[in-house]
């Protein structure tokens, strides 16, 4: 394993401790095209954990988001929610590219 590989997933696991997912996603994005081989199961393990932290925060946000929008209370912001929601679809998508 070269000392650049190393080095990256030394980060994915520093930015795993700082919680900041979207950084261990892009550190482990860089082991993938740096690696000839396949990722081994500590490399998988972590890029898992990377993904599944970096998309249930959003996934949440649009459960809420989608729960207000259907709540009677708040029809007059139906339309707005709508669009926040859309809003929070294109980043899921983007993010699970």
């Amino acid at each position: 394993m070269s000392d650049k590989v190393k080095e990256k997933i030394f980060m994915a696991r520093v930015a795993d401790q700082a919680e900041r997912y979207e950084d261990m996603v892009s550190f482990l994005t860089e082991v993938i095209q740096l690696k000839s081989e396949d990722l081994n199961s500590e490399e998988r393990n972590l890029l898992s954990v990377g993904f599944k932290n970096l998309i249930s925060s959003r996934r949440a946000a649009w459960r809420t988001v989608g729960a207000i929008e259907q709540n009677d209370k708040y029809s007059d912001y139906s339309g707005d929610c709508a669009n926040y929601k859309n809003k929070i679809e294109g980043e899921l998508a983007e993010q699970c590219k």
